[in-house]
């Protein structure tokens, strides 16, 4: 999917050019391995340690007196190889035996390599020994052989990893005449009788399949860095690598590249590690656009050195993009009739330097009715190694054929580059299989009294295959309060999804569970419904509505207290002033509680506050009937001067069953400022005259009558 000049680094072997450069430093190695005791059954460890042991470790061969000329097998001795490997040229031996009363000893030794799919022989090998006339092999001797080819045609590309190397023993004895004491015994694993064979071979591999350059180009000055990781296998083992010993260098430039002590042998697994480091190519001279050889090197800890060199094309100021999908989406896409379809990939900078990329397209030969529209920015702007998605909206007309098919072409361009560009082509199907939702209401009124006895109300939706075949659609149903609780069903079982035979019509039952409705009396709760069609149709539809939660007002109570029919002292507190409330003297707050729900309410109480403290109370002993109301009347028997704030509470206690949404105007805050007592009132007979024979007499006496009625409790 590129164009162009060419990409700028990436990732993971993205725009990079490695190539194996051949090089004689890559040598085959003699190394020795040592017969173990150690194992299961007749199969023991090989070691590449040399043993320390001060006992030796014996295997008896077979001593029955008429064996000549005939093998027996001894033992095998087995090492896992956990990398790759090459098979060099030749091995040899050297085996410590102790016998008595032997003429002749043979062994017949196999080299192989087992695999999963069975054992492969790199060489077969028989050394014999014999004591000589009038005499007999006794005592410790060595059976050795110098030098055998290997047979490397079974492993033409080398032998792969995760195998074993082994070594099988066979012997034949050939006794002394007349003797009885017959004894043959094969000694290792101690450092007098070293037992082992030297293999030529490879064990050590630089640049498998497993490495990656990253070319970091940043915007700071003389900070740009490739940074460089090889995979290094070792098939004795990773610990067998001196840790100290790598290196890195880039052929032709100055001192090897600057490096700044970054290069490192950092662990992968048992077999493996990771050669790398980075190169801050900026700092060195005359670095330009082109190929780079890369050469590492590392010693083992038998003092072999291993190296391998890797090419490397190093861009600078390139331009480049990529154009991918995710998981889940791709380029090709379905819509039902008069729908739409969307789609979305990744735009991924390439380049080494900043790019805005231009996001085109071409409808012109897209029939009538159908519509394109980009639904992300037309310029996208990033950095190199950013990416952004790309959204197009693909809408087709209700007059589309069902199983038709268009093509639209997506075309990003790089500003940087009007060369670099890629084309995305994006075909869009009209899907045969679909659904609809009919007779959806645009409201729905929930009245309390026809819940069932379990709380729940049911209204039904019908369900249409729009397309030309059955089809099942998967169900689904949510609102959008997290309290309520909504199912799906059909014929009162509980369905998740349901099978409709083409242009058929089947109803369904929403059932759903409006707990604490009085929260919401008189709101919008939104109701969402979806029906998608499951393989082999991939139809979808979707499809909400709106719950209206409304309570009939006959059906409930509701207090309300209103400021504007307070009196304070027989005035409005609109035209109270200062001097109306004077410091020691009673305040009568009069005020009338209203029903403005058609229930009737039982006992309940207002409460007068200063701050914390509960100045007075009364209590509505009858309640108050449907849209009826209450006068009520409190006093503040010694006020205190200054600015004061009461608050009064209806129904504090919450006696009364009056919804949480309706409580609101169940307060009243009065700002009263309190006058200083002035000194003609100190001994107040004048005023308590006048008030007991003016017309505010009259009133309170209206107000005692009115408490027979409702009654009254002072606290």
């Amino acid at each position: 999917m590129m164009r162009g000049i060419g990409y700028s680094l990436i990732l993971l072997g993205f725009s990079i050019l490695l190539l194996s450069v051949p090089t004689d430093a890559e040598k085959y190695s003699n190394t020795e391995f040592f017969l173990d005791r150690s194992g299961i059954g007749d199969i023991y460890d090989l070691s590449i340690d040399e043993p320390s042991g001060d006992k030796p470790k014996y295997w008896k061969c077979r001593d029955d007196p008429d064996q000549a000329n005939n093998f027996f097998p001894l033992a095998s001795w087995e090492m896992n190889m956990g990398g790759p490997l090459e098979v060099g040229d030749s091995y040899s031996y050297i085996i410590w035996v102790e016998s008595t009363n032997v003429q002749e000893i043979s062994f017949r030794t196999t080299i192989y390599i087992r695999t999963q799919d069975g054992f492969n022989n790199l060489s077969v090998d028989e050394v014999s020994k014999s004591s000589g006339f009038g005499s007999f092999l006794s005592e410790n001797y060595t059976i050795e052989l110098e030098g055998s080819d290997l047979d490397k045609s079974l492993f033409p590309d080398g032998v792969p990893s995760y195998t074993t190397l082994g070594i099988k023993l066979e012997t034949s004895v050939t006794w002394a005449p007349d003797t009885d004491n017959r004894t043959v015994w094969v000694k290792a694993a101690n450092s007098d009788f070293l037992s082992s064979f030297i293999l030529d071979f490879k064990y050590v591999n630089i640049e498998s399949d497993d490495y990656y350059f990253v070319n970091d180009r940043v915007e700071a000055i003389d900070e740009d860095s490739l940074f460089i990781k090889v995979n290094v296998t070792n098939a004795l083992g990773a610990d067998n690598l001196d840790v100290s010993s790598a290196e890195i260098m880039i052929e032709g430039v100055s001192g090897g590249g600057k490096f700044k002590d970054s290069i490192q042998l950092k662990d992968k697994h048992t077999y493996a590690k990771y050669i790398q480091g980075k190169w801050w190519y900026q700092e060195d001279n005359s670095i330009t656009t082109g190929n780079y050889v890369v050469k590492l090197s590392l010693k083992d800890n038998y003092g072999n050195t291993w190296t391998s060199s890797l090419s490397y094309y190093l861009e600078v100021d390139q331009y480049g993009l990529e154009i991918s999908f995710e998981e889940g989406y791709s380029a090709n896409g379905q819509l039902p009739k008069g729908g739409k379809t969307d789609y979305s990939f990744k735009l991924l900078n390439t380049g080494n330097t900043r790019d805005v990329f231009l996001v085109t397209f071409d409808d012109s030969d897209i029939p009538s009715g159908w519509e394109i529209s980009l639904q992300s920015d037309s310029s996208v702007d990033l950095q190199m190694g950013q990416s952004s998605f790309v959204q197009i909206r693909v809408e087709a007309p209700v007059s589309a054929k069902g199983g038709s098919s268009e093509r639209v072409t997506i075309t990003v361009t790089s500003s940087g580059n009007e060369n670099i560009y890629e084309d995305v082509n994006l075909d869009t199907t009209v899907r045969i299989y679909g659904v609809s939702f009919l007779s959806v209401p645009d409201k729905i009124t929930i009245d309390p009294e026809e819940l069932d006895i379990d709380g729940y109300y049911k209204f039904k939706i019908n369900l249409r295959n729009t397309g030309s075949d059955k089809d099942t659609f998967d169900l689904g149903v949510t609102t959008s309060r997290s309290d309520w609780t909504v199912r799906v069903e059909v014929q009162g079982n509980d369905i998740s999804a349901v099978t409709i035979d083409k242009s058929q019509s089947l109803a369904v039952d929403i059932v759903v569970r409006p707990v604490n409705y009085e929260d919401s009396l008189g709101e919008e709760v939104t109701f969402l419904m979806t029906a998608d069609s499951i393989s082999p149709g991939d139809g979808s539809a979707t499809v909400s509505s709106k719950i209206i939660v409304d309570v009939p007002v006959e059906k409930i109570s509701d207090l309300s207290v209103s400021i504007d029919e307070v009196l304070i002292n027989n005035k409005p507190i609109a035209i109270l002033q200062p001097e109306d409330l004077e410091e020691g003297k009673p305040i009568v707050i009069q005020l009338t509680v209203n029903n403005n729900g058609g229930k009737s309410t039982g006992i309940f109480g207002v409460t007068l506050y200063e701050g914390s403290r509960i100045v007075d109370e009364f209590v509505v002993e009858q309640g108050i009937s449907g849209f009826g109301s209450a006068p009520v009347i409190l006093n503040w028997e010694t006020p205190s001067e200054g600015l004061k704030t009461l608050k009064v509470y209806v129904d504090f206690k919450q006696q009364t069953d009056e919804s949480n949404s309706k409580r609101a105007d169940n307060t009243l805050t009065l700002p009263l400022t309190i006058s200083e007592k002035t000194s003609s009132n100190i001994n107040g007979e004048e005023d308590d005259g006048a008030l007991l024979f003016s017309p505010n007499f009259l009133l309170t006496a209206s107000i005692f009558s009115l408490m027979s009625i409702f009654g009254r409790r002072k606290k």
